[in-house]
């Protein structure tokens, strides 16, 4: 295996400054802006959605607080930091695993929202028993228990197991990743996930264009349009990623020249900045986007249910 050097570019590194301004502010407002609502409104008023919705806050909120943390380790080791040398790395280890649980976390459960709407427009007479509080915390419990088990298994998968200053955030053993590391993360993390959503949407879409003609044709393409920019959201954030974690374990166990791997290394911290922005977009495309769209979806609206949508109603 050819000793080749991985540094993030300055170009990388100016980017990731650039556009972690408005990703941090206009995410943590917007995300802290959901919560504080739902927690304003009574426990007795809240739904199923509200659940999920709220653990995807959770979540990302969680992800852009750690972003500055993963700039800044860019710049230095963490000996530099003097509060967290190769004495206790271990922090350092467990901000990447809250990091990338959140991430996860944050995955899982938008596709969860997936399956919801599916089964909500799919099989309205049903979904009254399956669409429950009840059942919304148990699988956002599973989410956390799943991607936490994951976590703990690999926890220490880039441990160099020696006493070198560490960098935070980047890759420090010599040796490439384990093949079974990065399959769990593209496969279980990403292209599960993903054929799921692209399934529940395109039935959805599919179910709500057959019945343009019954009711409100606009308010149906609104719901449309909105699920459509859901997917393309999770895969302009996401795909590049997951193919970046790929790649890189390509090139290197490959061993492919040093020119192949920097870039594949760049990549990967370039692509990691584009998920996190989905942390940002998530706020925006599933609750103000729902709370003004899917509201139109749903006939027989009260004062009452002013934040709320009945999906089954969607199809009728």
């Amino acid at each position: 295996m050819s000793n080749c050097t991985l540094k993030i570019s300055a170009d990388i590194q100016s980017i990731h400054l650039a556009l972690l301004i408005p990703t941090f502010i206009l995410g943590v407002l917007g995300n802290i802006y959901v919560l504080v609502m739902f927690c304003r409104r009574p426990r007795a008023d809240w739904t199923y959605m509200n659940i999920y919705i709220t653990n995807m806050a959770i979540a990302d909120c969680v992800v852009l607080v750690l972003l500055p943390i993963r700039i800044l380790s860019y710049e230095n080791t963490w000996e530099f930091f003097k509060l967290w040398d190769h004495s206790n790395k271990e922090l350092c280890y467990i901000l990447v695993s809250v990091y990338y649980i959140n991430m996860y976390v944050s995955i899982f459960t938008v596709t969860a929202i997936s399956v919801v709407r599916y089964v909500a427009i799919k099989y309205p007479m049903k979904s009254r028993a399956i669409l429950s509080r009840r059942n919304a915390l148990v699988v956002c419990a599973l989410i956390w228990l799943v991607t936490c088990s994951f976590s703990a298994a690999f926890h220490h998968v880039d441990d160099p197991k020696n006493n070198k200053p560490i960098k935070c955030f980047q890759k420090n053993k010599e040796e490439v990743l384990p093949l079974s590391f990065i399959l769990v993360l593209d496969i279980v993390g990403f292209l599960v996930p993903f054929l799921i959503m692209l399934f529940c949407s395109v039935r959805v879409i599919y179910t709500l264009r057959k019945q343009l003609e019954i009711g409100s044709r606009a308010e149906k393409l609104q719901c449309v349009f909105i699920i459509t920019a859901n997917l393309i959201v999770f895969v302009v954030c996401f795909f590049p990623v997951h193919f970046g974690f790929f790649f890189k374990y390509i090139a290197q166990a490959s061993d492919y020249s040093c020119d192949v791997q920097s870039f594949a290394h760049n990549f990967v911290h370039f692509a990691m900045f584009v998920s996190s922005m989905n942390c940002a977009l998530d706020c925006f495309s599933y609750y103000f986007a729902t709370k003004t769209s899917w509201l139109l979806c749903c006939a027989n609206k009260t004062r009452n249910e002013e934040h709320e949508c009945d999906y089954s109603k969607v199809s009728r």
